[in-house]
C-alpha cells in the first residue's frame, strides 16, 4: 500500500481498487463483504482518527472526482493529450499517423491548454520538466499511431487472453484446486488493462508488464489439453517431476 500511495498514480489506484474488488467477488461474496467492511473501518480509523495522509496525497485523490469542476494542470494535460490522440485518429482512422508519430503530430491537434511539460521532483529525482510525448493512455496511443487496425489487433488479443483466463478461473472453481493461481493471473491482467486506460508502456515498468502478460498467458493456456504440463496447484509432484524430466 505504501509504494502504491507514493506513486501518486491515480490510474494505478483505480486499477488496484477495481482488481481487488473483482478478485474478492470471485473468491466469494461473503468474504468480499467482510473485506469491504474491514477496509472501510480501517480507512475511517486511519484518516479520521490518526489523520494519516498528507495534503498533497489528499489533493491527488480529490482530483479524481474533480476533473470537471476544478481540475489541476495534470488533469488538464491528460485530457488535452487524449483529445489530441483522438484528433490524429480522426485524421487517419484505419492506420493512424505511424509508429512513434504522436510527438510529431501532437501540437497540430492539441489546444493551448497543454503545458510545456510535466513537473517531476522528489523521491530521489531532482526537479525537471518531463516532455509530454504520449497521450498517457495505451489504447489512445495505439489508436492514434496505428489506427483501428492496430487497436483491434492489440486490444482484441488482450481481451481474448482475459476471456481464456476467466474461463480457466471458473473451471478450477468447479473442478478442483488452483483458485489462488487463477485469481492472481486474472487480477494481473485486469489490473494491467485498466491501468492502460491512464498510462502507456515505457520505461522500467515495461519488464514488469511483460512478466504480467506472460504469467497470465501461462494460466490462460488450456493445461488440460497438454498432459505433459502440470497445472498450478494440482498437488501432483510426480507429474511435475516427469514434466521437468521431459
Amino acid at each position: 500500500m505504501l509504494p502504491l500511495a507514493l506513486s501518486f498514480s491515480r490510474g494505478a489506484w483505480i486499477a488496484t481498487a477495481l482488481t481487488c474488488s473483482v478478485q474478492l467477488a470471485f473468491a466469494g461474496l461473503r468474504r468480499a463483504l467482510k473485506a469491504g467492511a474491514a477496509l472501510v473501518a480501517a480507512g475511517v480509523v486511519l484518516t479520521g482518527g490518526f489523520g494519516v495522509g498528507t495534503a498533497m496525497l489528499q489533493e491527488r485523490i480529490d482530483s479524481i472526482t474533480e476533473v470537471t469542476d476544478a481540475p489541476d494542470q495534470s488533469v488538464i494535460d491528460r485530457y488535452t493529450l487524449w483529445a489530441a490522440a483522438a484528433g490524429m485518429w480522426r485524421e487517419q482512422p484505419l492506420t493512424g499517423v505511424g509508429l512513434k508519430g504522436f510527438p510529431e503530430y501532437r501540437d497540430r491537434h492539441a489546444t493551448l491548454a497543454l503545458s510545456s511539460g510535466s513537473d517531476i521532483g522528489g523521491a530521489g529525482e531532482s526537479y525537471h520538466k518531463q516532455a509530454l510525448l504520449s497521450p498517457h493512455s495505451m489504447y489512445l496511443l495505439v489508436l492514434s499511431e496505428q489506427g483501428l487496425v492496430g487497436l483491434v489487433t492489440l486490444a482484441g488479443s488482450w481481451l481474448a487472453l482475459l476471456v481464456c483466463a476467466v474461463r480457466g478461473l471458473l473451471r478450477v472453481r468447479r473442478r478442483g484446486p488452483g483458485l489462488d493461481c487463477g485469481l492472481v493471473a486474472c487480477g494481473l491482467l485486469l489490473w494491467q488493462l485498466t491501468d492502460f486506460v491512464y498510462g502507456d508502456i515505457g520505461g522500467p515498468s515495461t519488464v514488469l508488464t511483460g512478466a504480467a502478460l506472460g504469467l497470465t498467458a501461462w494460466w490462460a493456456l488450456p493445461h488440460a489439453e497438454r498432459p505433459d504440463t502440470p497445472g498450478c496447484g494440482d498437488g501432483a509432484p510426480g507429474r511435475l517431476e516427469e514434466a521437468v524430466t521431459r
